[in-house]
C-alpha cells in the first residue's frame, strides 16, 4: 500500500507541476507578449476549433479551467499561510515551556522538535513544512501513561521525519485546485490513511511492542474530544481512520492495499489527455 500510494503521489505531484507550469506559460503569452515553443493549452485552443466549437468560447472554456485553477492555488496557500500564523499565536499562547523542556530531554528532541500547550482538550499532531514539530497538550499528558505518551510521540517523530504535514497540504491543494482529474481526490482521501499506518508501524517498531499504541488509541477514541485544528498542513494522532488503526494493530497481517481506482485513473487520463490537446 504504501509503495503504491507513493508512486501515485510523485506521479500526482509531476503531473500537477506540468499543468501548472503550461497554465503560467500560457497567462505570460498574454501579459508578456511572448511566445512559448510549446504549450498544452495553445494545442486545447485548437482542438476546440478542430471539433468546430468557435473560437471566442473555446478560449473562454480555457480560460475558466486556468482562472479557477491558479486562484484555488493562490487562495490555498494564502489560507494555509493565514493559519499558519494563526497557529503559531495560538501555541505560543498556551505554550508550557517548562514542560516542554521536561519531556524533550525525555523522549531526545530538540527545542524546535516540541511544543506543549496548556489546554484541556488531547491534543497530538505535527505541524510545519520545513522544521515540523510535535504538538502535544498537558490534557493529554494528563490522560495517558509514560508508555502510551511515548508511543504517541514515536508515532508523531515518523510524521516529522517524512515530512508528512507538507504531504497532507499538497495533496489538499491539488485535489480541490484540480478537481476536475479526480485520482487527485481519491489520492487525497487514501494518503492520509497511509501516513497513520506507516507512523504506527514506526511507533510499534520503537517500542517494540503495539500494547501502549493501542491503548493510547483507545483512549482517544473513547474521548471523542474534538481536535484542536491548527492549520491545513498538520498531521493529528487521532484524526485519520481511528477503527482501521486499531483493526491493524489487532491484526498486523490484515489486507489493507486498496484497489486501483480504475474508473477515475481512466478519466483522469481523459481528462490529461484532453488538456494536452491530442485527442
Amino acid at each position: 500500500m504504501e509503495k503504491r500510494l507513493k508512486w501515485l503521489y510523485a506521479a500526482s505531484l509531476g503531473l500537477s507541476g506540468a499543468v501548472l507550469g503550461q497554465m503560467l506559460l500560457f497567462v505570460g503569452q498574454f501579459l508578456f507578449n511572448s511566445k512559448a515553443r510549446y504549450n498544452i493549452f495553445d494545442l486545447c485552443v485548437i482542438l476546440f476549433k478542430n471539433l468546430h466549437v468557435p473560437a471566442p468560447l473555446a478560449l473562454t472554456l480555457v480560460n475558466v479551467v486556468i482562472i479557477y485553477t491558479l486562484s484555488a492555488v493562490v487562495w490555498l496557500t494564502v489560507r494555509q499561510a493565514f493559519q499558519a500564523a494563526k497557529a503559531k499565536k495560538l501555541v505560543e499562547k498556551h505554550q508550557n515551556d517548562q514542560l516542554a523542556l521536561q519531556y524533550r530531554g525525555i523522549h531526545r528532541l530538540d527545542e524546535h522538535q516540541l511544543r506543549i500547550m496548556s489546554i484541556k482538550t488531547p491534543t497530538a499532531m505535527t505541524i510545519g513544512f520545513w522544521k515540523p514539530q510535535i504538538i502535544l497538550s498537558t490534557g493529554l499528558l494528563n490522560m495517558l501513561e509514560p508508555g502510551e505518551l511515548q508511543a504517541v510521540i514515536e508515532h508523531e517523530k515518523s510524521h516529522m521525519k517524512h515530512r508528512d504535514p507538507l504531504a497532507v497540504f499538497l495533496l489538499s491543494v491539488i485535489s480541490k485546485a484540480f478537481w476536475y482529474i479526480p485520482l487527485f481526490a481519491w489520492l487525497a482521501e487514501k494518503y492520509p490513511i497511509m501516513i497513520e499506518l506507516r507512523a504506527d508501524k514506526y511507533a510499534i517498531g520503537q517500542m517494540n511492542q503495539s500494547a501502549d499504541l493501542g491503548s493510547a488509541l483507545l483512549k482517544l477514541l473513547k474521548q471523542q474530544a474534538p481536535t484542536q485544528h491548527l492549520s491545513l498542513s498538520h498531521a493529528s494522532f487521532a484524526e485519520t481512520s481511528m477503527n482501521v488503526r486499531i483493526q491493524h494493530i489487532l491484526d498486523p497481517q490484515m489486507n489493507l492495499v486498496p484497489p486501483w481506482p480504475l474508473l477515475r485513473m481512466a478519466i483522469s487520463l481523459l481528462t490529461f489527455i484532453l488538456l494536452m490537446g491530442l485527442i
